[in-house]
């Protein structure tokens, strides 16, 4: 039980960090304040998230400082590209409109952009503690199959990075 309780800890930790560090590099770039595209990061959804924890976890395991950077990086990554889809979405949407009325860009961000984002962050904190969590278990319980959780996660990164190009809309 203390394992579990010890993976469900990890999960958050690198989730809600991957959100801290996440959420100023996306809000810089909706602001305006660093001109960068985030389209690139759209690719990493779900699915690849789930298999590069897989992939990686089973090759050089979740403990080490080494994997706590990678992990956190993977949040990172996992987080930059749920919200930029979201604010992406969202922006396209109802700019015209904010700016038609008089507003600056800054208070459009503040004022329209962050309210609507705070359940989609939480949303995206919970999702990817999820993810974490559930492929520490597995490599818990599952443990002497590193070959097939190989496999398994690079299907998942192929099938992932495959269905993230197909829904992309130019």
């Amino acid at each position: 039980m203390a394992d579990f309780i010890k993976d469900l800890f990890l999960g958050l930790s690198y989730s809600s960090i991957g959100i801290v560090t996440a959420l100023p590099v996306v809000w810089a770039n909706f602001s305006g304040a660093v001109n960068m595209t985030l389209a690139p990061f759209s690719s990493v959804n779900t699915i690849v998230t789930l298999g590069l924890l897989l992939t990686y976890t089973s090759a050089f395991g979740q403990y080490s400082l080494r994997d706590f950077f990678v992990c956190v990086l993977i949040a990172f990554l996992f987080h930059v590209g749920r919200l930029s889809v979201y604010l992406e979405n969202e922006d396209k949407r109802f700019r015209v409109l904010f700016l038609s009325l008089g507003y600056t860009k800054k208070e459009y961000v503040v004022l329209y952009l962050l309210k609507r984002s705070i359940k989609r962050n939480m949303a995206s904190l919970l999702t990817c503690w999820g993810l974490f969590s559930t492929v520490f278990v597995v490599n818990r319980v599952s443990s002497g199959h590193e070959l097939s959780k190989l496999l398994i996660g690079t299907l998942l990164i192929i099938l992932g990075f495959t269905s993230a190009s197909l829904d992309r809309k130019e």
